[in-house]
């Protein structure tokens, strides 16, 4: 990795855009999962504190029918957040037609140069763009040159624990964020449960509200929360306020841990109920957002529900009424995952667990395929396929815990996959997804199966 080069190309791309604004309005274009809604977040603020007019819009992906409509718009600068290295080609044609076009991503680019197209991406400077800075932390970066302002850091944060970017402790370019946002007093880490909503939001709503790791009898179920907790003698009241993880002794936090614990179906899943959390310390007691991996859960529901947008004004700063919208989305988006995932049926062929069209929408497949990826053990790979609005399926991959241990890279699987099936695909290695024709299925099943044999 290249640090000097890394921030050099940072300078050059900061300046670039900005000489690009003219008064006119930016189109502002970011993907829909928790990372992507966090960065767009940031550069709203940015735009916002530049004075620069934006349109936004939140999208799935990048597509040759977005493209072609993009093209029609009067808009000449173009901004793409979270998405955009895959599909150089695509955004190439959208310069040819006269538009500026600047990419702020770490996804792998699926080309290093192109005529039109600025690129801010770490893959460029030696950085893993897939586990040492997320999107919404390249986007924070950019902020930070053009403002020198740390207040978004914790967006950057959101972003990266939304990407699982810190399923083993942050490295990288997410350190220097995280470091950052502790000096400025911003953030605090600290071990504890990761519950929903962190430990000062009331306890018996932080349980009903964890589904990841899913509790049996617990999560989704607010009358199961409330029983557990009057079953180990914890007050659902201190005074006239609800009582909060923080409220527990050390002997009643460990005596639900152990409860806890015995509900969750593997102890891989488990494990995950302890760990690091990330205190948004700007963010009252008692707030969702408190707690920034509950901030990134909320955000990926607002997206996943359709609300992206709401997601993303979230993120910039807003609250009110665009927090009551996005808990509300979050609450639906609860209960749609726990019906899809009692339904789910995988279909095992060789290494892989296929989840078939049908089961979940394409906003959701992804969540569905990392969350049955943590407790399938037959397969190394989970493949969820989804119908997508343009006639397309949508495929969303993931690596199982035995498939993690082992040389299999998903970017690069589903390029190959996705190309001999005439569509386009990419990603992270252990997280990819890919947009193939319905005729091509066959023939992307074939070619996934040939590599991983």
């Amino acid at each position: 990795m290249n640090l000097g080069q890394f921030r050099e190309h940072l300078k050059s791309f900061a300046r670039d855009l900005y000489n690009s604004f003219n008064g006119g309005q930016v189109r502002l274009i970011s993907h829909l999962d928790a990372d992507g809604l966090s960065a767009a977040g940031i550069l709203i603020s940015l735009l916002k504190k530049l004075n620069v007019p934006f349109h936004l819009s939140i999208v799935k992906y990048l597509s040759e029918s977005l493209i072609k409509r993009l093209q029609q718009e009067p808009y000449k600068v173009y901004l793409f957040s979270d998405l955009g290295s895959g599909g150089i080609s695509l955004l190439s044609e959208l310069a040819s037609s006269g538009k500026s076009i600047f990419v702020v991503d770490h996804h792998k680019p699926s080309e290093i140069h192109s005529d039109g197209v600025r690129l801010l991406n770490p893959f460029l400077s030696g950085f893993d763009g897939d586990r040492e800075v997320s999107g919404a932390g390249v986007s924070f970066l950019l902020y930070y040159e053009m403002l020198e302002d740390p207040s978004m850091a914790p967006m950057a944060i959101t972003g990266a624990l939304g990407d699982l970017q810190e399923n083993d402790g942050f490295h990288g370019l997410n350190t220097e964020i995280l470091e950052l946002a502790i000096e400025e007093g911003l953030v605090e880490v600290r071990p504890d449960l990761k519950l929903f909503g962190g430990p000062d939001y009331p306890l018996v709503a932080s349980l009903e509200r964890t589904v990841e790791p899913f509790i049996d009898g617990i999560s989704n179920n607010s009358a199961g929360a409330l029983a557990l907790v009057e079953s180990l003698n914890i007050p659902i009241k201190v005074g006239d306020r609800w009582t909060t993880l923080s409220d527990l002794t050390e002997e009643q936090k460990r005596e639900l841990t152990n409860e806890l614990v015995k509900r969750v179906e593997s102890l891989e899943k488990a494990k995950s109920l302890v760990g690091n959390i990330y205190i948004y310390l700007k963010e009252p007691k008692g707030s969702p957002l408190r707690e920034l991996g509950s901030f990134a859960t909320i955000l990926n529901a607002c997206g996943r529900m359709g609300g992206g947008h709401v997601g993303a004004l979230l993120a910039s700063g807003l609250r009110g009424g665009v927090l009551n919208r996005a808990l509300e989305l979050q609450q639906a988006y609860k209960r749609t995952l726990a019906q899809v995932l009692r339904n789910a049926e995988p279909r095992v062929v060789g290494r892989v667990a296929f989840i078939d069209e049908g089961l979940a929408e394409d906003t959701m497949i992804g969540t569905i395929t990392s969350i049955l990826s943590k407790s399938i053990r037959e397969a190394d790979v989970v493949v969820g396929y989804a119908h997508t609005d343009d006639g397309m399926i949508k495929v969303s991959a993931r690596l199982t815990g035995s498939g993690s241990g082992k040389s299999i890279d998903l970017d690069e699987l589903l390029r190959t996959a996705s190309r001999e099936a005439g569509g386009t695909g990419g990603g992270h290695q252990m997280a990819a997804g890919a947009q193939i024709p319905k005729e091509g299925k066959r023939a992307f099943e074939a070619t996934l199966l040939s590599y991983l044999e």
